[in-house]
């Protein structure tokens, strides 16, 4: 796609900040990066100012401001919604602590359908678009060609911030010395069986005497590391989805037992699931691959790139913003702009989970049609001899009463009857005592030999 375009679109922040963010677009937008403290000076009216943030002062004061001048905005989410930074941060918090509750700018790009349900709830139903994570688009699952003799290697990651408060960075640290511990204790029962990498933030390496393998912030490095492993344990992050998005099966490491705005499969919450998790990620099973990939559909739009979703966005949003400026108007964006993402979700595979049932083998579509016309033959036959040995026993039934109530043959019955049910007693006492004498026998003869 050719770069065209008529106003100018800005990415607000700095350099460092915002240049990983912006490099999906510089193909095909002409994009400016400028630091919020200045981007109101620079922007005119009709322009298109995307935010990374809106956490910090700098950033929604910047907000305001181009609101004002009559400058379209976009807040492009870069990650998942988590809770403790939405409701549980210290009292001195720098960032804003009601953020996106509602969101300032006039649109905002969630990564994917969950997250827009979320943000609607806080009241920006008129806002959310579904755009999805630009730097993502190039992610594909790779498969690690793992020898039988090779180690399980578990990637254990933390989020860019491990808390909020020292008390939640103080409970991040013990679930990362409890694991510690579990693989240096299972490196003693079962040496070799596992390796661990360790991509630990906020000097958490340090605090228990770990190697680190984390310095670089755009995601480069992490996309990486996810070629060479097996699994993921993490605390709740972004990093989630671009290992469920690579395949890989994911558990959150959470011991602060608050909810999940994007769950996984498996949650570690205390020391005592680390065996039996450890063990289903070293062997997922299909069923809870499966139930990932639909965890992952709803968190992430991943079925049309989110580059040029978000184009899209730019594009019609600065469209309008002219049409509405010519027309002396206040900006005001319809909802949604951008239609719903196409949806490539995968079918349900009835042969990979439940390889026993062998007509699910079946993939000829006639012969699954001639033996489907087979069994509805049969079981239209089948339910015409139900119904008449029903009619017959019904019937039996009828002349057993009658006999019953025979002045002569009636008694003659009943007490044919008794004698059956009484020999049926005797027989069962027999053969219970032929049982205990056997046991008594056995336990003799081992007695007798010790």
């Amino acid at each position: 796609m050719t770069k065209s375009q008529t106003s100018s679109v800005f990415f607000v922040g700095t350099e460092k900040e915002v240049a990983h963010h912006a490099s999906p677009f510089s193909t095909t937008l002409e994009i400016q990066i400028v630091p919020p403290e200045t981007v109101a000076d620079v922007a005119r009216s009709g322009d298109v100012a995307i935010f990374y943030s809106e956490h910090f002062d700098r950033f929604r004061s910047s907000c305001q401001q181009l609101r004002r001048n009559q400058v379209a905005t976009i807040y492009m989410i870069d990650g998942i919604l988590e809770w403790r930074n939405a409701w549980v941060n210290r009292e001195d918090e720098v960032a804003c602590p009601y953020t996106m509750r509602p969101v300032l700018s006039h649109k905002v790009a969630c990564i994917g359908d969950s997250q827009a349900r979320i943000l609607d709830s806080w009241g920006n139903s008129t806002k959310t678009e579904v755009v999805g994570i630009p730097r993502l688009d190039e992610v594909r699952p790779v498969q690690r060609n793992r020898k039988e003799s090779d180690p399980i290697r578990i990637l254990v990651m933390t989020a860019k911030t491990p808390g909020f408060t020292s008390e939640q960075i103080e409970t991040t640290q013990q679930s990362l010395k409890d694991l510690k511990q579990w693989f240096e204790q299972s490196q003693i029962n079962h040496p070799g069986k596992y390796e661990v990498v360790w991509r630990l933030t906020g000097q958490l390496n340090d605090a228990l005497g770990l190697e680190n393998r984390w310095h670089d912030f755009t995601g480069k490095e992490l996309a990486d590391q996810l070629l060479y492993v097996d699994a993921v344990i993490t605390t709740p992050s972004t990093a989630m989805l671009e290992a469920m998005k690579f395949e890989r099966p994911v558990a959150l490491l959470d011991y602060h037992n608050c909810p999940h705005y994007v769950p996984a499969c498996w949650t570690i919450s205390t020391a005592d699931q680390f065996d039996s998790v450890i063990e289903q990620l070293a062997h997922p099973s299909d069923t809870m691959m499966h139930f990932q990939k639909t965890i992952l559909k709803d968190s992430l739009q991943s079925f049309e790139s989110s580059t040029e979703r978000m184009i899209q966005l730019v594009q019609k949003m600065a469209s309008a913003a002219k049409q509405q400026i010519q027309a002396g108007e206040e900006l005001k964006f319809s909802s949604p702009i951008l239609d719903p993402p196409a949806s490539l979700s995968g079918k349900f595979s009835h042969r990979q989970f439940y390889p026993s049932v062998t007509e699910f083998e079946i993939s000829d579509l006639t012969m699954a049609q001639l033996e489907l016309s087979h069994s509805r033959r049969e079981i239209k036959h089948l339910h015409e001899v139900i119904s008449q040995l029903k009619m017959e026993l019904g019937q039996a039934h009828q002349i057993f009463e009658e006999i019953e109530s025979h002045p002569i043959a009636g008694p003659i019955v009943r007490i044919r009857r008794k004698l059956l049910e009484l020999i049926s007693a005797i027989r069962k006492r027999k053969n219970k005592t032929d049982t205990t004498r056997s046991s008594q026998s056995n336990t003799q003869a081992r007695i007798t030999e010790n």
